[in-house]
């Protein structure tokens, strides 16, 4: 049996009341769930209630008959299907009941054998014809929803300020957007049929759409800034970015440019790049000018900042390069430290003049306060950078100034810190600046030669100075010298030895 019976029910409507039993009957013991009714009231109010899967109506029926019902049923339950049993046959009624949408009828008398097959086969036509309708509901949901989108799309395409270009698969543009227009200053059929590779070089860029689409089919994506000018002489900066449009197969069928006017934003960071210069240029101009203040108190430092900041930056651009050091010092890195070394010693303007002046050897005592120049330093720029924010130039500044006087054995000054807990500026600005000190003149010594200077160093490495650091140093020791020479005050001469704890 062609279907599953106990999925459906049958509402039978007939005047001769043991002819409706029968047929239910019969239909009940196939697997159906049939009942009959004799009057259409009745079997109107029945279908409204149990919403049967098929109708089985005589034609001609005392009072309202079966053209009623099957009115009834046509505007209430347009689905359902409807099979007239009638004992008058009249062919050209019953080809106007299945034009008005009857699925079939059976003439009286019937074997109850070929009524079975019947219902089979309607219910089966009728399950067919849901399914074909819910698939064109289907369809007619997808186009509808398509229909919208493409609206939409439309609508956003033709109102938003991006330019966009519809290209077929050869290149050859086919739509623009006002967009486009507005952003090139240009008449539509500028654009339109003319191959985008062709296109005018002074208004619009020219692009070589083979490299496009073979990127495009390589990749899935072209994106680059173009530059053009305006019909009325301006210039336009634009990012582009090519993509193709598929159908549902996922073929290609035309290519499509989104141009985005970039034009304000890249003058904006233009701006924006130069004010920030102007203010670095400010702050360096702060900072050194803060170093220059602690250095004039002290009559015998002469080009020391200079030497201090140029021996950080040689030796900051020799440790980018070793492997050690990888992913620690970038140009950034390299540039701050170089801005910021001369603070190192911006402590001193704390330091009474008896003791910074002092030309023979400090006191315990004295030695004492002079080694309270990190912390003083450290202090006022930490002042600074609670009141105006997170600068990199104080940051770093704050660790040299703090630091700088530190030892890779740990008995450095003014936290006795070890190994890498000592920030790494403060470490090259270390070895910078005992160098400094080694080999210049001060009130209480003259001047150690380069030679001597590196020999003295290096019997300090892995005491005062990191070793990998140290080792950098050392392979560009010569580099120091030129910088030394650069900015040497009087020629250094050998001398006795003095105290290398000592000096500042």
């Amino acid at each position: 049996m062609a279907t599953n019976q106990t999925e459906y029910k049958i509402l039978i409507l007939d005047d001769e009341y043991y002819l409706g039993r029968i047929v239910a009957e019969t239909l009940n013991n196939e697997g159906f769930t049939a009942d009959a009714l004799t009057d259409v009231d009745s079997a109107i109010e029945k279908l409204d209630q149990q919403n049967p899967d098929i109708i089985l109506s005589d034609i001609y029926l005392p009072g309202k008959n079966g053209q009623d019902f099957f009115n009834y049923c046509t505007q209430h339950h347009p689905e359902l299907p409807f099979i007239f049993m009638t004992g008058n046959p009249n062919l050209e009624n019953a080809i106007d009941f299945l034009k008005q949408g009857a699925y079939d009828y059976i003439l009286k008398p019937f074997l109850m054998e070929d009524l079975i097959k019947k219902v089979n086969q309607v219910l089966e036509k009728a399950q067919k014809k849901r399914q074909e309708q819910y698939l064109v509901n289907d369809l007619k949901q997808i186009l509808s929803e398509r229909v919208e989108e493409l609206q939409i799309f439309r609508d956003v395409i033709e109102s938003t300020e991006d330019g966009l270009i519809i290209l077929d698969t050869e290149g050859v543009v086919v739509s623009v957007n006002p967009g486009l227009l507005k952003m090139v200053g240009l008449k539509k059929n500028v654009f339109l049929r003319q191959h985008i590779s062709s296109l005018n070089g002074d208004f619009f860029p020219n692009i070589d759409f083979q490299q496009v689409r073979n990127l495009l089919l390589d990749s899935g994506q072209w994106e680059e800034e173009i530059k053009g000018h305006r019909a009325d002489g301006g210039s336009w900066i634009a990012y582009s970015s090519f993509f193709p449009i598929q159908d549902e197969t996922r073929k290609t069928f035309a290519f499509a440019a989104l141009i985005k006017d970039v034009t304000k934003l890249r003058k904006t960071e233009t701006a924006l790049i130069e004010s920030l210069e102007q203010t670095n240029l400010a702050h360096q101009a702060i900072i050194f000018g803060l170093a220059k203040l602690a250095e004039y108190r002290d009559l015998d430092t002469g080009y020391h900042l200079e030497r201090i900041r140029s021996y950080c930056k040689s030796l900051a651009m020799a440790m980018k390069q070793s492997p050690k050091f990888k992913g620690k010092i970038d140009d950034k890195f390299i540039e701050t430290i170089y801005q910021t070394a001369p603070l190192h010693d911006i402590g001193k303007v704390g330091i009474p003049d008896y003791i910074l002046l002092k030309k023979g050897k400090l006191t315990e005592e004295e030695y004492a306060i002079m080694q309270t120049h990190t912390t003083i330093g450290y202090q006022t720029l930490n002042s600074i950078k609670n009141q105006y924010g997170e600068i990199d130039l104080l940051n770093m500044g704050i660790e040299i100034t703090h630091c700088h006087h530190e030892r890779f054995d740990g008995k450095g000054y003014p936290r006795r810190l070890k190994g890498d807990k000592i920030p790494l500026p403060a470490q090259i600005c270390t070895i910078a600046d005992v160098y400094d000190a080694l080999t210049t003149e001060r009130v209480y010594k003259r001047a150690y030669t380069h030679s001597e200077t590196i020999d003295f160093m290096s019997r300090e490495k892995g005491r005062h100075f990191a070793p990998d650091i140290f080792q950098v140093f050392f392979s560009i020791n010569d580099e120091f010298n030129r910088i030394r020479e650069n900015f040497s005050e009087k020629r250094p001469v050998p001398e006795e030895e003095f105290s290398f704890d000592q000096q500042t």
